[in-house]
């Protein structure tokens, strides 16, 4: 995957890599990037660029769920079922925003997940999810 053309230039902070998606709308909104804990955990960062506000230059919230929604998938490795977000503080045009994932309960047929979303010591928004675990292709 390569970054988009606003992304162009811009590294992310040390630990995160560019997160592969097969998702061409996830591909179309830019590039997210991915940074593995040593307990196992993942964050998923992202930048906020000029493309991804709203007229004020503050992040779209229609960015900012589809952002929590992606990160919630990749680290359940789920689809979603049900999300609910609670919009706290907005992010402006180039900060970096992390999703950062806790994954309350997990069985063979639902996985509840929540991710706090932050930019530097700031919460943004608060979601949680229920997801379905991805059913292996054959």
């Amino acid at each position: 995957m390569s970054a988009g053309p606003s992304d162009a230039g811009r590294t992310p902070p040390e630990g995160f890599a560019p997160l592969a998606s097969k998702s061409p709308f996830i591909n179309r909104i830019g590039t997210f990037y991915v940074r593995k804990g040593a307990d196992g955990s993942r964050t998923v960062g992202a930048y906020v660029e000029e493309i991804r506000t709203n007229s004020e230059s503050y992040a779209h919230g229609g960015f900012l769920l589809a952002f929590a929604d992606f990160a919630l998938s990749i680290v359940t490795n789920g689809i979603t079922v049900n999300i609910t977000a609670d919009f706290l503080r907005p992010a402006r045009a180039g900060d970096w925003i992390e999703a950062r994932i806790n994954i309350r309960k997990s069985s063979a047929a639902l996985i509840f997940a929540d991710a706090i979303l932050v930019s530097g010591e700031h919460e943004l928004m608060r979601v949680g999810g229920l997801f379905r675990p991805f059913e292996k292709k054959s």
